[in-house]
């Protein structure tokens, strides 16, 4: 069993190594890849950015770190323009 991605993303915020930030992106597009329909991945998204608030409120020491996180998940809930012509 895969632990849960908030706690992968709570795991590489307190190592702090370069790139760890990279690597919680494409944890987040893993997690978000799984569900099978637009529907899923949106409330998937949902989800994760309650979990994250969450772990803001445990770790606020990590705030800078998760606020990346969330402002990367914000961003795959906009349609790009290219997808909206």
């Amino acid at each position: 069993m895969q632990p849960a991605i908030q706690q992968v993303i709570r795991a590489l915020a307190e190592d702090g190594r370069a790139g760890a930030i990279g690597i919680a992106e494409h944890a987040v597009e893993a997690y978000l890849a799984g569900s099978p329909t637009e529907g899923d991945r949106a409330l998937s998204r949902d989800i994760l950015v309650r979990d994250l608030a969450s772990l803001r409120g445990i770790a606020p020491h990590l705030a800078g770190f998760i606020g990346r996180v969330e402002t990367f998940v914000a961003n795959l809930a906009q349609p790009s323009l290219s997808r909206a012509a």
